[in-house]
């Protein structure tokens, strides 16, 4: 009698485990939504969600996190996304993102139970309006062209993200300025963050910015450079261009020192 009973019972907990995962792999899409946004201080948002928790798809935005603003940008194209639930089972995330108005490889992101974690190499192509989203000085500047994204493995290990990073701003234009474009730029970073080196250049373009810097902690930038005009410009475009560089910080002579979190 008393294996009879435990047979059942062990029928009854497999039916009702096989219920739970049922459950657990239709969870909607909207459940992840909620959590990002709440995760993110509502500075990443996943608007019209579709699919499930684990195999999904959404609209990418980017917000200033401040609370009744304006600034929100929405990224080209439906960004989708696979997390494995087994891998959860042991304590690991394995998460790819993909969107094809932005790359042309998916974006790959592992993490283990120590919570360390792994970005395989990759890239993407955004345009440069989606930098509004961040806040100042962005939403000020209105940028134009598009932001180009390149990275080899990164590795997060103890709060330490190592790995080499480049962006380039292509095409760049100001809402501010009529010259379009007045440059191209490449920023790099190198090392282990905090403490990654920074290196700003020009490479082409009659408004040149260069300085170089230090990443401090995960979230603050130490960065020191200028922005001017280059010598050989015509006049009219060395106007032109003089209203948007005395925005970019203090003027001296004719450029201004760029000066971030000094």
């Amino acid at each position: 009698m008393s294996n009879h009973l435990g047979r059942r019972f062990a029928i009854l907990a497999a039916a009702l485990a096989g219920a739970v995962l049922v459950v657990l792999t239709q969870a909607p899409a909207s459940l992840l939504a909620s959590a990002v946004n709440s995760w993110t201080s509502e500075r990443v948002e996943l608007g019209d969600p579709s699919g499930t928790v684990w195999d999904g798809q959404a609209d990418l935005i980017l917000a200033s996190g401040d609370r009744g603003s304006s600034f929100r940008t929405r990224l080209p194209g439906r960004t989708s996304w696979h997390i494995d639930p087994w891998r959860l089972l042991i304590g690991a995330l394995d998460l790819t993102l993909t969107n094809a108005a932005a790359s042309d490889v998916p974006l790959a992101l592992r993490v283990d139970w120590k919570a360390n974690a792994t970005v395989e190499p990759g890239r993407l192509r955004l345009p440069a309006g989606v930098l509004v989203g961040l806040g100042a000085p962005w939403n000020t500047i209105r940028p134009g062209g598009d932001i180009e994204l390149e990275w080899d493995t990164l590795h997060l290990q103890s709060g330490a993200l190592r790995g080499h990073l480049s962006a380039e701003w292509v095409g760049a234009s100001s809402g501010l300025s009529p010259v379009v474009p007045f440059g191209h730029y490449r920023l790099q970073a190198d090392g282990v963050f905090a403490g990654a080196q920074v290196q700003l250049e020009t490479i082409s373009g009659p408004m040149e910015m260069t300085g170089s810097g230090t990443i401090v902690d995960g979230r603050r930038l130490r960065f020191r450079g200028i922005a001017r005009v280059q010598p050989g410009t015509d006049a009219a475009v060395a106007t032109q261009l003089s209203g948007l560089i005395s925005l970019l910080g203090r003027r001296d002579g004719d450029g201004a020192i760029l000066n971030f979190g000094t």
